[in-house]
């Protein structure tokens, strides 16, 4: 009996590093992840290293990113480089709270961000979501299968992670949660709701590590701009030549931008309404057998734009944001046009020039369409940013020319804007 129990403590002592880098669950004590100096009794950036030592300083960074392979670490004036070895944990100013640890699917440790801890652990790693019961690290995972139901191929949903959920949280506050794990989502939010009822049920002490960062945050904007439009057609017939005498138009925008999503903190959205004034005149020719005509007509166009798009930072700092947007707008225009005013000269009567007055072209009305941006912003202060943006849109057939009874001729339209903004 001695022997044996000799053996299990040898295999015990064995096993301890493979369960320090694998599994770190359980609640975190407030001196580990509490991001408070004593010293100056305000938040700050903070770093503990292997031997346990806790040291308060900068983490450099261009702004709140939620994946780290390194952590560059400032502490007195000099900067150092720490890998996942080297590191215990580190903590975020704003909350954000990351431990060294061994997942299932890697050989190495990383930086593992800490979203509640508690007698369960969630841990969240490149889009996917870990649970940590301080033995082991379990993947909560869902996935797509491809059945044949009657001949008819279909798609169903498996979603392990409820399997997994039920065992993890067995008992009686388990069985009373059956209901929530079973309705529950792949999703951040479905699971620190289980966890957070669970642990206050079983009366166990947890911590949520992301409640002082917003989910995401909303700031209202307001642009004013010009752009010019270039115009094109497929089915020009011969000897047929149009052009616009003022290509220029001024546009006034409000709306918002939901920006740093909590997951996704290089993604926004903008949501704006606008207003789009453009006037000119329209000058036209086309030989209808021998006979010249030339028409001319001056309209304005009043626009109300809807445009919305989902937007990538592909360099995103503290004070500066360069981003792409794609862009969906709709377009609610109403034109106001003078009768157009045809002149018909006949060749064999090089004298006599004929006056007609006929509307020769009409504007596309409530249409949506595609269009690329690129942006910038800049911080000015604690609540103020100022962007500037460059958009293009292409407009199929947005104009409708037709002099006479010669054939209908639809005019594609390119608008290339450029907006300066605020963003409060």
């Amino acid at each position: 009996m001695v022997k044996i129990l000799r053996v299990v403590a040898v295999l015990f002592l064995m096993g301890l590093p493979f369960f320090y880098a694998n599994a770190q669950g359980g609640y975190v004590e407030e001196s580990v992840w509490s991001n408070v100096n004593t010293a100056t009794n305000s938040s700050s950036d903070f770093i503990i290293t292997t031997d346990g030592t806790k040291l308060f300083g900068e983490i450099v960074r261009d702004f709140d990113y939620t994946e780290y392979d390194q952590v560059d670490f400032k502490y007195n004036g000099n900067v150092k480089v720490y890998l996942p070895a080297d590191l215990q944990a580190f903590g975020l100013e704003n909350g954000r709270f990351f431990m060294s640890k061994r997942l299932p699917d890697s050989s190495e440790l990383e930086f593992v961000q800490i979203l509640f801890s508690g007698n369960l652990q969630l841990d969240y790693k490149k889009g996917k979501y870990y649970i940590d019961n301080g033995l082991e690290i379990q993947e909560l995972r869902a996935y797509y299968e491809d059945i044949t139901v009657d001949g008819d191929k279909r798609r169903r949903s498996i979603k392990l992670y409820i399997s997994t959920l039920k065992i993890l949280t067995s008992g009686t506050c388990g069985f009373e949660m059956q209901d929530l794990i079973e309705k529950s989502r792949l999703d951040e939010q479905d699971f620190i709701r289980i966890l957070t009822q669970y642990h206050e049920c079983e009366e166990l002490p947890y911590k949520l590590h992301v409640e002082k960062i917003s989910f995401v945050k909303l700031s209202p904007t307001f642009s004013l701009g010009f752009g010019a439009d270039f115009t094109s057609a497929s089915n020009v017939p011969n000897k047929f030549n149009y052009a616009f005498t003022n290509s220029s138009r001024y546009v006034a925008f409000a709306g918002f931008r939901l920006h740093d999503f909590r997951r996704f903190p290089k993604s926004s959205l903008d949501l704006r309404i606008g207003y789009v004034m453009y006037s000119g005149t329209i000058d036209a020719s086309i030989y209808k057998g021998n006979d010249l005509v030339t028409a001319s007509q001056t309209f304005r166009e009043n626009s109300i734009v809807i445009p919305f798009s989902y937007n990538y930072s592909f360099v995103k700092r503290k004070d500066f944001d360069l981003y792409l947007g794609l862009v969906l707008s709709g377009w609610f225009s109403s034109g106001i046009t003078e009768l157009g005013i045809l002149e018909l000269t006949a060749t064999y009567k090089p004298g006599e020039i004929q006056l007609v007055e006929e509307q020769i072209m009409r504007v596309s009305t409530n249409k949506v369409f595609p269009s690329l941006k690129t942006g910038a912003n800049f911080t000015i202060s604690d609540k103020m940013k100022v962007f500037t943006e460059l958009g293009v849109e292409f407009f199929k057939d947005y104009y409708n020319v037709q002099i006479l009874a010669s054939p209908l001729i639809n005019l594609n339209r390119t608008y290339v804007s450029l907006q300066v903004g605020l963003e409060f």
